[in-house]
């Protein structure tokens, strides 16, 4: 479910690379404009900007020659990598990937200064970032013409590629930041420099990669509260204090918007009726007696503390009235979270995209709510969790129990642990020690009427799952 990378419009020309990434101009054609920026080769087009990225698995400098054949008018190498062929301009660096982000944030810039009213959302979290950008990019587009990130590309390769496709007509830009390494928010957020920050609550996820502690995570994630620019918004979950305690950290002078279900945040989540498969009906109170009455069609509680984020991110880039229900009415269905899928008589709640020990509650807590049939749970291992990995599985079971199931198939793994402690405590479960054969358990026991939930990390492949279940008729 990896998302490709879209084309861009983005313009440069020699000088303004070494520029922006203090690089080296080796060859230039005087009045030479490239026009679209790409880090993949296979998707050059004739005047376009090839960065040549290195990795661990995989160096793009050996694509170079492909990408200058394919007509590329300008090529971002590292020192020393310079081709000899003549046909494109070429500037050297010192390492691309971070020229891939400064060419990217010359580019934010540059849409800033064309537009006074130009506003940029930052969205990072342990779960709900994603549904978060997601309600926030639809509300803001009541308003105006908003660029906002598609798929996963939250991380240093996909943010600059989402920023490179800002254009003159957007008024908004909603950004996703991810995580996995230590120091990558921070980094990221001098990248975007926000308006407006959102940290929608913070968990165990991705803990191994940067210490393993709850405490680990919040350093990490608070780096986007301390990326804002000079008078932005801090929006802050006020139900969680691990959240709470990073505010402090933006700089002064910086406005702070709470969401929540606390009496005393600003943007309050004041009621919920749940309606199944079809959302929930929310009550949602802003700031400045703004208020929402809407149909959010994303079933389960969590999803309705996400439009609350994204009520507070929105009213603070813009004091526009915003049309919460036309917002909802144009959200189109997010693939792998939350997305309520039907063939063959049963009925499929794809989460597949990913998991960590809160979004898997929250799935839990909406599937409760959906249909009158059997609940079926296929799960995965959470992935990244560090120490703490054995017993998170392990405490997951109180949730499976609370859901109601009928059923429970793990995927094999830490996963397994889990289905132990659930068996224990009374619930049926199989042990079907791989994604595939997981797969194989659910088709054969589903039954007409049959709500599933599938949920894994992304690396255990669940969606194999979700396609057995629905086959070539799923919608």
């Amino acid at each position: 479910m990896a998302t490709p990378i879209a084309e861009n419009r983005a313009q440069v020309d020699a000088l303004a690379v070494a520029k922006a990434t203090g690089g080296r101009v080796v060859r230039r054609t005087e009045g030479r404009l490239a026009r679209g920026v790409t880090s993949d080769s296979r998707a050059v087009v004739p005047g376009a900007a090839f960065v040549a990225l290195r990795g661990e698995l995989h160096d793009a400098h050996a694509f170079v020659g492909a990408a200058i054949d394919a007509g590329a008018a300008l090529v971002v190498v590292e020192r020393g990598r310079a081709p000899d062929d003549t046909r494109a301009d070429v500037v050297e660096v010192d390492d691309t990937l971070a020229a891939w982000g400064a060419i990217a944030r010359a580019h934010l810039q540059a849409w800033r200064q064309a537009n006074a009213a130009a506003r940029v959302v930052a969205i990072t979290g342990s779960a709900g970032k994603t549904t978060t950008k997601e309600l926030c990019a639809a509300l803001l587009r009541t308003v105006g013409g908003c660029h906002a990130t598609a798929g996963n590309l939250n991380n240093r390769v996909g943010v600059p590629a989402v920023l490179l496709g800002l254009e003159r007509e957007h008024r908004f830009a909603v950004i996703e930041v991810g995580m996995s390494l230590p120091g990558e928010i921070a980094l990221l957020a001098g990248m975007v420099e926000p308006d407006a920050a959102v940290i929608t609550q913070i968990g165990l996820a991705h803990a191994g990669g940067v210490g393993g502690s709850l405490d680990d995570v919040a350093h990490e994630k608070g780096a986007l509260f301390e990326g804002l620019r000079p008078g932005g918004v801090v929006v802050a979950n006020a139900d969680d204090p691990a959240v709470m305690a990073q505010i402090g950290r933006a700089p002064r002078p910086a406005r702070v918007i709470t969401f929540g279900r606390r009496h005393d945040a600003r943007c309050r989540l004041v009621a919920r009726e749940p309606l199944g498969f079809e959302g929930s009906r929310v009550r949602i109170d802003g700031p400045e007696g703004n208020s929402a009455s809407v149909v959010l069609p994303i079933p389960g509680e969590a999803a309705a503390m996400d439009l609350a984020a994204a009520l507070a991110a929105a009213h603070g880039v813009t004091e526009a009235p915003l049309d919460a229900a036309q917002a909802m009415r144009s959200l189109a269905p997010m693939a792998g979270r939350m997305q309520v899928r039907r063939a063959r008589g049963v009925t499929v709640i794809d989460d597949a995209y990913n998991a960590n020990p809160g979004s898997v509650r929250a799935a839990l807590s909406a599937l409760a709510e959906c249909g009158t049939g059997r609940r079926v749970a296929v799960l995965g291992e959470m992935k990244e969790l560090g120490p703490a990995a054995e017993s998170e599985h392990a405490a997951l079971a109180d949730a499976v129990v609370a859901a109601g199931l009928s059923l429970l198939v793990s995927c094999g793994g830490l996963a397994d642990v889990l289905a132990r402690v659930a068996a224990e405590r009374g619930v049926e479960v199989v042990l079907a020690g791989s994604t595939d054969e997981a797969a194989r358990v659910a088709a054969a026991r589903a039954r007409p009427g049959d709500v599933f939930l599938v949920k894994a990390s992304r690396s255990v492949g669940a969606e194999r799952v979700v396609d057995a279940l629905l086959g070539e008729r799923g919608r």
